[in-house]
């Protein structure tokens, strides 16, 4: 075997002897998952929270973002968009074994059911057909279109949590962390629907955005104490991430500016006797959804891929 060829041989081959970064899903067109999964959990989030709630306008929002940004990215990001239809049924049953299968299942019925609940719910057209029709089919199809919702915002964690190759995905806490702070996003959006003079409580958001923003702090700080427990692979990824190429998102994007910033405005208001002002529930809001970009970022860019040799050396 010539020089150059044993060469490329050793390059081709170093992810059996070293850990290798994943990069299909955060660079180059990859971007367009990291973007797409942003949205998904911005839009499953606040379709959640606007059902619990009672916020039409919520739903509305939430539905648009993900029909026409989440799922647009996706069939983009495929090699032939336009055959994604062939991973359902009946043209196939890999949904009883794909994750991702799963998720454009989750996907369509949710957009269809929530179409529904959304003309059924809307104060004119209820005036208009009577709320004793309207109300029974709106339930009803809340409650589907709630569930298909639920799917789609923990789908992405699942198919992340499934990849073994990378320990730092590989943690059982994974689609939790994604979907509650999927939740924690939609208390943001949702405030922003109240501002923007909808039909949503901006104390009664901020409120709720308060505890889940408790939670996810301990959720993120248990997430990493358990990855880092679980392989050196793992723990090479909370080095990128803590003082590593990708320290700049994690302490500036999802710490100070997803967790930091809009806890310490809303403990400003509960302080201040009731809500804060505007503008600074304005910076809140912007400042948790620049975090629902940087905690999926951080999540991408820091997933390694295992070395299939034991022994683990150095970048």
């Amino acid at each position: 075997m010539s020089r150059m060829a044993t060469r490329q041989w050793m390059i081709t081959h170093e992810w059996m002897v070293k850990p290798m970064h994943q990069r299909e899903w955060i660079e180059r067109r990859g971007i367009m998952i990291w973007i797409a999964e942003t949205f998904t959990s911005l839009g499953a989030g606040l379709y959640l929270v606007s059902l619990f709630v009672g916020s039409w306008w919520g739903l509305l929002a939430g539905w648009v973002i993900i029909v026409f940004i989440k799922l647009p990215i996706h069939i983009a990001y495929f090699g032939k968009p336009w055959r994604f239809y062939q991973t359902m049924p009946p043209w196939s049953n890999a949904w009883k074994t794909s994750w991702f299968a799963r998720g454009i299942l989750f996907s369509v019925f949710f957009s269809m059911l929530g179409f529904v609940q959304l003309v059924f719910g809307q104060p004119d057209f209820v005036n208009l057909v009577g709320a004793n029709i309207c109300n029974p089919i709106y339930y009803t199809f809340g409650v589907l279109a709630g569930l298909n919702a639920l799917g789609v915002g923990i789908y992405g964690g699942f198919i992340m949590n499934y990849v073994k190759g990378i320990p730092f995905w590989n943690q059982g806490l994974l689609p939790v962390l994604i979907m509650l702070a999927g939740v924690a996003d939609g208390f943001g959006l949702i405030m922003a629907v109240g501002l923007a003079g909808g039909d949503a409580s901006v104390i009664w958001a901020e409120t709720g955005s308060r505890y889940l923003l408790l939670i996810n702090v301990l959720l993120i700080t248990t997430y990493m104490i358990s990855a880092g427990y679980s392989s050196e692979t793992a723990k090479l990824s909370i080095k990128e991430l803590v003082a590593g190429p990708s320290a700049f998102m994690f302490w500036g994007g999802l710490i100070l500016l997803g967790l930091i910033v809009p806890a310490g405005i809303s403990i400003f208001g509960l302080i201040e006797g009731g809500e804060a002002a505007t503008p600074l529930l304005i910076t809140a809001i912007a400042a948790h959804t620049i975090g629902a970009f940087a905690l999926k970022y951080c999540i991408l860019r820091a997933g390694i891929y295992r070395p299939l040799l034991p022994k683990i050396s150095a970048f």
